[in-house]
């Protein structure tokens, strides 16, 4: 699961390809009844965002998301160990300032 409000991660993987970070509403990509054998032929496409017509991933849209979990997993934000499971994250529109 990725939840975003910018279209790219790093090294340009366009995991959130629709996200646009002034439309007060995260991206977000769920990963759900695939195969290690199929992530792994899915997975190139996220590279120029083609991983979203694949029956096994649903893009959704919202402002609030809460993440819970059986056991607790990590959550990162940037990259950053931010928390554990379960986690509610918030959108606010305009909060940044980006120049």
């Amino acid at each position: 699961m990725a939840i975003a409000n910018i279209p790219n991660y790093g090294g340009g993987i366009r995991i959130c390809p629709d996200a646009c970070y002034h439309d007060g509403l995260f991206d977000i990509c769920i990963v759900h009844s695939i195969t290690k054998r199929d992530l792994l032929r899915t997975f190139p496409k996220a590279h120029k965002g083609k991983h979203i017509f694949h029956p096994g991933v649903a893009m959704i849209k919202g402002k609030q998301v809460e993440v819970t979990s059986e056991f607790p997993v990590i959550v990162q934000s940037d990259g950053e160990v931010l928390a554990k499971t379960p986690v509610n994250v918030t959108i606010r529109k305009d909060a940044l300032l980006i120049v």
